[in-house]
């Protein structure tokens, strides 16, 4: 993800009227033979037709530019500029794709802050293509690199590399392309923030109108509340969350049950957990006792820095405080007096995803709790079990009130810090940071919607069209689904790659079915697909 250009023009925000559904246009900027170009022969995969790598590239981009414009609306085209080029891709990670607003604008609005949008959503809201036909609204970028080698001849992921199926069935180790696609151009449709991630200052000066619904759980306090220096201490603690209305009402229709670690005994409550980047994952089954407070005998007896006797946690859980030295000693501290597992306390509000020490090894799960949680603990102590197990009413990558986390790590990505939602979420959602090959964006884009109704897009309340015919096929419905745009996008692709009136009928035809086999169409809404399709050769 990237952040374009700030433009410094005020505009009066007079809402448009009444909009049709959003045209998204992809500009190819691959030189012939590279990229979106590229002509190796490649055979169809996943109702793909294309036959060369480049082809199957610019289906997916346009499959991918037609959902996202049949789920918006906006009376003035969108123009996605698209490319292949060697991205970061090392040992320590790579770059599927980048991408971002092209420009940006401050809107003004009775009664509001002057902000900073994206110039997509900006044009939707007035209705107006304010840079009057001329450049791209958002600026795509995808790593070329993937599944081979980089330009220098280290290796990227070889083996891997992408697929460009439309199905969602991504074949195990590859990168679904539509997927990252669907995530990019996410981007540069508005959800991210402007500000500077390592200096917490907002650009020039301005807020923006995705983190105006940012807010910090640690300090009680929104985005804007905070200084320059709050905010980079919130980017790092874990806590943020989105309070839009529309993302908080379909939390608890899209997120699953959220785990969280249980007292009973002379200590009951429920409370939320940081976990560990080393050792086991946190698990009902591994994380289940009676919790003893560590006590190692030196000057800061809680903080498990020195050793404790042996067997003095023996089968137990032991509860250590956060200070003076690493999360994984006083874990590895703990194993070797016997603990099962171990509950840091945080020294201040709020809980870390703890780091690792690659000198120490731990081999028992550990997790983080907030100081007030800990000290909540410890009084009761002993005579208190904890279990980490699921708590009604909670969602996980939702925080306890049910608004939607965002991705802070205790170290600091920026492209990836505050602009994601939180990796915690389950299922996995398309704006978390990493593509996983649980997502499919072909038929589901779960909170993200919402995010864009919230900064101030429009979706589109109607029916799935084509050429004009009714399918009766709900374009968006509750929780992100996006049955009818698939549709559309569909019979846009049907249309464009076939050759004569029978080819184009099977193509779509095949899909309808594919929808119904999947329980994923209602009363005769596959008759009506089957006939709106029959309709688009009459004369």
């Amino acid at each position: 993800m990237n952040k374009g250009l700030l433009l410094l023009l005020s505009i009066g925000l007079t809402l448009a009227g009444a909009a049709q559904a959003a045209e998204i246009v992809p500009i190819n900027v691959d030189p012939a033979g590279k990229g979106l170009n590229d002509t190796t022969a490649r055979a169809p995969e996943g109702g793909n037709p294309g036959t060369t790598i480049g082809e199957q590239r610019r289906i997916v981009y346009q499959y991918a530019a037609d959902l996202w414009g049949s789920v918006l609306q906006s009376d003035v085209q969108i123009r996605v500029q698209a490319s292949f080029e060697p991205l970061t891709c090392d040992a320590t990670g790579a770059t599927l794709g980048s991408a971002g607003p092209a420009t940006a604008y401050l809107l003004t609005a009775d009664g509001q802050p002057t902000r900073i949008y994206p110039a997509a959503l900006s044009d939707a809201l007035i209705g107006t293509d304010l840079q009057n036909g001329a450049g791209v609204d958002i600026v795509s970028r995808f790593n070329s690199s993937w599944g081979g080698s980089n330009p220098d001849g280290t290796p990227c992921s070889p083996g891997s590399g992408w697929y460009y199926g439309l199905d969602g069935k991504t074949p195990a180790g590859q990168i679904n392309f539509l997927n990252v696609v669907m995530h990019e151009i996410g981007h540069g449709l508005g959800f991210l923030g402007f500000g500077n991630v390592n200096t917490g200052a907002p650009l020039a000066g301005y807020q923006d109108i995705f983190s105006s619904f940012v807010y910090d759980d640690a300090t009680q306090k929104g985005w804007y509340e905070l200084t320059n220096a709050g905010r980079v201490t919130a980017e790092k603690a874990g806590k943020l969350v989105f309070r839009g209305p529309n993302v908080t009402a379909q939390v608890p229709l899209v997120l699953g049950e959220a785990l969280g670690l249980r007292a009973s005994g002379n200590t009951v409550g429920n409370y939320e957990y940081g976990t560990a980047v080393f050792g086991p994952a946190v698990t009902t089954s591994n994380f289940n006792g009676q919790v003893v407070v560590v006590n190692d005998g030196s000057a800061a007896p809680t903080q498990g820095c020195s050793a404790s006797p042996a067997g003095a946690y023996a089968g137990k859980i032991a509860l250590v405080d956060r200070g003076t030295c690493g999360f994984e000693l006083k874990t590895k501290n703990a194993q070797d007096a016997g603990a099962i597992a171990v509950i840091v306390a945080n020294n201040t509000a709020g809980i870390l995803n703890m780091a690792d020490d690659p000198t120490i090894t731990a081999t028992i799960p550990a997790l983080m709790i907030s100081q007030a949680d800990g000290a909540a603990i410890k009084a009761g102590t002993p005579g208190v079990s904890v279990a980490v197990a699921a708590v009604p009413g909670w969602h996980a990558g939702a925080d306890a009130a049910g608004y939607a986390r965002l991705y802070a790590p205790a170290t600091l990505q920026p492209g990836s810090t505050f602009s994601h939602y939180d990796v915690s979420a389950t299922p996995n959602a398309l704006m978390e940071p990493a593509i996983t090959d649980t997502l499919n964006a072909n038929l589901d884009l779960d909170l993200t919607p919402a995010a864009f109704q919230d900064i101030g897009w429009t979706l589109n309340p109607g029916t799935a069209l084509i050429n004009g015919c009714d399918t009766g096929v709900p374009v968006i419905s509750t929780g992100g689904i996006i049955i009818g745009a698939s549709v559309q996008a569909r019979d846009d692709m049907c249309l464009a790659t076939s050759s004569n009136k029978g080819t184009y009928q099977t193509c779509l035809s095949g899909y309808k079915d594919q929808l119904a086999t999947a329980g994923l169409l209602q009363g005769n809404q596959g008759g009506r697909i089957a006939s709106c399709g029959a309709q688009r050769f009459k004369k």
